[in-house]
């Protein structure tokens, strides 16, 4: 493994780290409200801020958000001809 690329990972996280952040407990219990907003008004969804840094941030955070944002589009989309 080349020991300069979790360096740059390293550093550019941490040159993305916020005056406040939120915790990953907060992380997930505002996922299910930015998910639906997200889906509804992308707009919307672009002005939480800290949310969304965290997101850039925390792998697993982002793995929850990805799972529970394709399982609501899944939810969402017309139901598939199967005849």
């Amino acid at each position: 493994m080349n020991p300069v690329r979790p360096l740059h990972r390293l550093l550019r996280l941490l040159a993305a780290t916020a005056e406040e952040e939120i915790s990953c407990s907060e992380c997930f219990e505002l996922l299910p409200q930015y998910v639906e907003l997200e889906l509804t008004d992308p707009a919307a969804a672009a002005t939480v801020q800290q949310l969304a840094q965290h997101l850039g941030q925390c792998g697993v955070c982002r793995d929850e958000y990805e799972v529970l944002r394709d399982l609501l589009r899944a939810d969402a989309a017309p139901p598939s001809d199967l005849t």
